[in-house]
């Protein structure tokens, strides 16, 4: 009788827990239809509750992880979202549309998970090969990775497989105009007009043809035909666009009344209020710029943003200390506004930063932190995140943080020339022009992005287009002498010298500081005024007195005049005072050769190798003057045993490699080189020398070109590495990228370096395989002019002028195959 019992109950027991899992499923899809449907009727935080209960029943359902992830997306929470999407790839990585959205994610990241967003794409289309979303996350990691021949093919993907889909136009579009290649770029810009003529596209297109002087009629008449297409959302932006334009015209009289009638159309607009006032203070009426920003906060005495626009015209006209006032006004209106809040801490970090107050911004991080753990999509929060980042150096983190701000508001000029700034900072001159633009499309009273634009343009050769942006700042702020000095400078990269002179002077000399006296110096060495050069490099050391580049100036002016003794005892007086810095220690040891004293300069020279192994001048310096010495085979044997005895040390490799360029055997350069990267993947160095030589024997392409980008990335303001990544770029057959890079690195040298009859070399090829024959045959012209004046100089000296380069016999070859072509003679040869 036990027995059988015993029986009963366990078949009792086995019906209950069938039951009771059959009650979990009706839960569970209970749960799952209410989360569906609160989804649908934009009930968000609801959904998320009801997903997160369906998660306690079955934690391992990829469909609810999903749910939930586009719950929280709807409720403006991606970080919960994130996690989510990644869960739900882990549970079924065949879901499509959940790698597409965590390569989404992982694109906003740090390089890795670039390459996760990379391989999130791959994952896509190994599954479906047409799948254009896919190709589309694809191009934007590879653009990220600055891998740009195999972005502009993915993203040509996307567009060939939806070609009527209006994003995968303006996706590909704005590649090319971030990438400077208008040619490609104007074509698609005119299909989106015509396939989305939306005020967006038509803006888009207008601010493009507005960067062609040559244009401005028809830029006119599309801004206005974006007006048009404006919806009541848009139309502010619309005619701040329009105004803007007006303004760069220097049509200030029709910019003033595009603005008024915005006012009037848009009921009084506090934006366009802001433009207004700003345009009042520009055009020097300050007291109506002031009393416009006043009027507002009376009008609407109960609301923060009056006050914060009030903030935003004070911080433009550089009132730190107003605009943090009405930011307090703001917070004490409305204590919960999150744009107040932001705006505090906008102002304390950048207070913070000019005062250098750890306590303004130690506020200024706590606030914005605040806000990003409630919400870390905030564009807001993103950008004052990014000053930050900044003011640590951490450019990539700030970058990342103003793309993903962008994103959500693509208008925002500030942040494009943060931006800007942040790529020009990090190498990437191209994008930060893009950027430069973008923001002086958006405000063309934003004078910090025309003064980065003028730098950009100066870095990249395009001295005309810097000059140009420079008088633009000084029109509006004739005491610029950062612009002034770069003014100068492109005056003298165009031949006319003496105007650059005469623009230097004009910065008065109880304001010149060590720039201006070292920029005046520059001038007069470079037309033979030695003692002229040397007052003012003197001046330019009493402001800062352990200045390298100036030390190194003077270094060779006193000794041309006769003073090394001056420049030694200047030079050892800086080095006492920093002794860790490898560049002073460099100067050091060269003077030390020049000097006649070689021991202790060779010995100078292995301290700067020691102190930074990145330093590619010290390594080519100690190299040069082994070579000069005759010692080549003596110091390769040296190296050799000091390799033997501490084979692991990668700076012994680097200059081992360049003392085997020298003798000749580039294969063991190469080895050497590919051991210092194996010893330390950090040496930038290392790669860059290597990426070079492979160019050169036009093999492992691929892997120069891994190897030179990422030595840009350490190494962002070399003009040597820009010439390596130019030099494989056009090995590799692209020729308009590797354009930028050669004209970069000609910028980056100064005048008279024998490094620049090189670039200029490879500059003219690639302008040559680009099609560009005329400025092929300028630029040949440019560096043979200098070769010659070299020579010319050398002899006028008294001095026997050295033999020529190898590249000067090609470069001539080059030029006469280039004149025949252009004459219609049969070139022989290419």
């Amino acid at each position: 009788m036990r027995a059988g019992c015993i029986v009963r109950w366990g078949l009792a027991l086995g019906v209950a827990a069938a039951l009771g899992c059959q009650g979990e499923e009706v839960r569970l899809a209970e749960h799952l239809t209410r989360a569906e449907a609160y989804l649908e009727q934009g009930k968000a935080a609801e959904a998320v509750i009801e997903y997160r209960n369906a998660l306690q029943i079955d934690p391992n359902r990829a469909e609810t992880h999903w749910g939930l992830a586009k719950a929280h997306l709807a409720a403006s929470a991606p970080g919960k979202a994130y996690w989510e999407v990644r869960e739900t790839v882990r549970l079924d990585p065949a879901n499509v549309e959940a790698r597409l959205a965590l390569g989404g994610f992982l694109l906003l990241g740090k390089k890795e998970e670039l390459e996760g967003a990379l391989e999130q794409a791959d994952a896509v289309l190994a599954r479906d090969a047409e799948n254009a979303d896919a190709y589309a996350l694809r191009g934007r990691a590879l653009e990220r990775l600055q891998r740009f021949d195999k972005a502009e093919q993915a993203l040509r993907s996307a567009l060939e497989l939806e070609p009527e889909e209006a994003e995968r136009l303006r996706a590909l579009a704005a590649f090319y105009v971030r990438r400077g290649d208008g040619p490609k770029a104007e074509p698609l810009l005119r299909r989106l007009v015509e396939q989305d003529p939306s005020f967006r596209s038509q803006a888009a297109l207008a601010g493009f043809v507005a960067r062609d002087e040559e244009r401005v009629g028809e830029a006119e008449q599309l801004f206005q035909a974006a007006l048009g297409r404006a919806t009541e959302e848009e139309r502010p932006v619309a005619y701040q666009l329009l105004a803007s334009f007006l303004y760069a015209q220097e049509r200030f009289d029709d910019a003033e009344r595009t603005l008024q009638e915005g006012l009037e159309q848009t009921g009084g607009n506090l934006e366009l209020r802001y433009a207004l006032a700003r345009f009042y203070h520009s055009r020097g009426d300050r007291k109506q710029a002031d009393a416009m920003m006043e009027e507002a906060t009376k009008v609407r005495p109960g609301e923060a943003e009056p006050y914060l626009i009030l903030s935003a015209y004070r911080g433009s006209v550089g009132d730190l200390e107003g605009a943090l006032a009405a930011a307090e006004k703001a917070l004490a209106v409305d204590t919960r506004s999150k744009p107040a809040r932001l705006r505090k801490a906008e102002l304390l970090v950048d207070l913070g930063l000019r005062k250098s107050d750890r306590a303004r911004l130690t506020q200024g991080r706590a606030i914005v932190d605040g806000v990003l753990a409630a919400e870390p999509g905030s564009p807001e929060a993103l950008f004052v995140k990014a000053k930050l980042h900044l003011a640590e150096a951490e450019l990539t983190e700030a970058i990342d943080a103003l793309r993903r701000g962008l994103d959500a508001r693509p208008d925002w000029a500030q942040a494009h020339f943060l931006l800007g700034s942040a790529l020009f900072l990090s190498g990437d001159r191209q994008g930060a022009r893009s950027e430069a633009q973008r923001a002086l499309e958006l405000d063309a009273q934003l004078l910090e992005a025309r003064r980065l634009l003028a730098r950009v343009n100066g870095s990249l050769g395009e001295h005309d287009l810097a000059l140009e942006e420079a008088r633009k700042v000084l029109a509006a702020n004739p005491d610029d002498a950062s612009m002034r000095i770069l003014a100068a400078e492109a005056l003298v990269r165009q031949g006319r010298a003496e105007e650059g002179l005469t623009e230097l002077l004009e910065i008065p000399e109880k304001v010149r500081d060590a720039e201006a006296w070292f920029a005046i110096g520059r001038v007069h060495l470079f037309q033979g005024r030695l003692e002229a050069a040397r007052a003012a490099f003197l001046a330019a050391v009493e402001k800062r007195p352990h200045h390298p580049a100036v030390l190194e100036s003077l270094l060779e002016v006193e000794q041309r005049t006769g003073q090394l003794d001056a420049s030694l005892a200047r030079i050892a007086a800086a080095v006492k005072a920093e002794p860790e810095s490898s560049r002073l220690v460099r100067l050091e040891g060269l003077a030390l050769l020049v000097a006649g004293r070689p021991s202790e300069g060779e010995q100078r020279l292995r301290r700067a190798v020691e102190l930074d192994p990145n330093d590619l001048g010290s390594h080519q310096t100690l190299a040069r003057y082994y070579l000069a010495s005759g010692r080549l085979e003596d110091s390769l044997a040296a190296y050799e045993k000091a390799i033997e005895a501490r084979p692991d040390t990668a700076s012994l490799h680097v200059t081992a490699g360049n003392l085997q360029e020298l003798a000749g055997d580039l294969e063991k350069a190469i080895e050497h080189y590919e051991q210092a990267v194996r010893l330390d993947p950090d040496l930038a160095v290392a790669k860059n020398n290597l990426a070079y030589l492979l160019a050169e024997q036009d093999r492992s392409l691929d892997r120069a070109l891994d190897l030179a980008q990422e030595a840009k990335e350490s190494l962002p303001e070399s003009p040597d590495v820009a010439d390596t990544l130019g030099w494989v770029l056009l090995k590799k057959g692209v020729a308009q990228a590797a354009i930028d890079y050669l004209k970069e690195a000609e910028g980056g040298f100064p005048p008279g370096r024998a490094e620049l009859g090189v670039v200029r070399h490879h500059l003219a090829q690639a302008y040559a395989a680009n099609g560009e024959r005329e400025k092929a045959l300028a630029t040949l012209d440019r560096a043979l002019r200098d070769l010659d004046a070299q020579m010319e100089a050398a002899r006028a000296e008294g001095g026997e002028p050295p033999s020529e380069p190898e590249w000067a016999g090609q470069a001539r070859a080059m030029r006469e195959r280039l004149r025949r072509r252009g004459s219609g003679a049969s070139p022989a040869g290419s």
